[in-house]
């Protein structure tokens, strides 16, 4: 048993740390594109998952069902926690790059206004909106914007710059002023960014709610303590009380989680 345990929790070790890059990665790198398109935080990857069974797999078998058990609903809860604050992060993320657009296109529209040609608009409101240095550095190397905006639109919450994308298309090839599709896009994502942050403190107390309806049945164990009961012993002694902690816990991250899906 102690083998087949040192297996597995190597097993784990290799699955959640990831395999080295192979050979000619950097070959792989130096050709990447230079712009780079942030995203959100980084999700768990697929790996993951298996990797914690291997660990329960582990404590199962070296230290009994007890710790097996415990170690499952430890990684419940770590996935759980992990899945939310991924999903804030990345809410977040996109929340601030929406504002940044909208900065982006307002400075943008401005430098048009006072009679700059496009191409010099973006230079100068680059240098106040890092949003746009991707594409002020395409323009200053003399290639095309609208691909590189287009690809920039693609990442969260930087949605707005698919109609710049398209206005400075028009612009380039009829000559049509930019200023009022800036205008229009900026007031957009502003008018958004307004119904966004109503939408979050309407879903504030129900997100709260279901958060503590998640750890409600610690007040629970602290009561049965109280009165002089043993639900420790109950839950990790016995068989149906393991089934309970297990299925307990795992009922309760899908709440969080699904309340958390409901309110998004």
């Amino acid at each position: 048993m102690t083998v087949l345990a040192v297996v597995l929790a190597g097993l784990a070790a290799a699955l959640l740390v990831g395999a080295p890059p192979g050979r000619g990665w950097e070959e792989r790198l130096v050709a990447a594109p230079v712009v780079e398109v942030r995203g959100g935080p980084p999700r768990l990857r697929p790996v993951w998952p298996v990797g914690g069974v291997l660990v329960v797999a582990a404590c199962w078998v070296v230290l009994g069902r007890p710790a097996g058990v415990v170690a499952a609903c430890l990684l419940l809860l770590a996935g759980t926690v992990a899945l939310v604050v991924g999903e804030h992060g990345r809410r977040r993320g996109s929340e601030t790059t929406r504002a940044e657009v909208a900065r982006a296109c307002a400075v943008l529209a401005g430098e048009l206004r006072i009679g700059k040609v496009p191409g010099e608009a973006l230079l100068t409101a680059s240098e106040d909106c890092p949003v746009l240095a991707p594409t002020a550095a395409v323009h200053r190397g003399g290639g095309d914007v609208v691909p590189v905006l287009r690809a920039l639109a693609d990442q969260p919450g930087a949605d707005g710059l698919g109609p710049v994308a398209d206005a400075w298309q028009v612009a380039t090839r009829t000559g049509a002023p930019l200023t009022r599709s800036l205008d229009r896009v900026s007031s957009a994502l502003k008018a958004g960014r307004a119904v966004h942050r109503v939408v979050d403190a309407e879903l504030a107390a129900p997100r709260a709610t279901g958060r503590m309806l998640a750890v409600l049945p610690l007040a629970g164990l602290a009561l049965g303590l109280a009165i002089g009961g043993d639900p420790l012993g109950f839950l990790l002694g016995t068989t149906q009380g393991q089934l309970c902690l297990l299925l307990g816990v795992l009922l309760a991250c899908a709440g969080v989680l699904w309340s958390e899906r409901l309110a998004r």
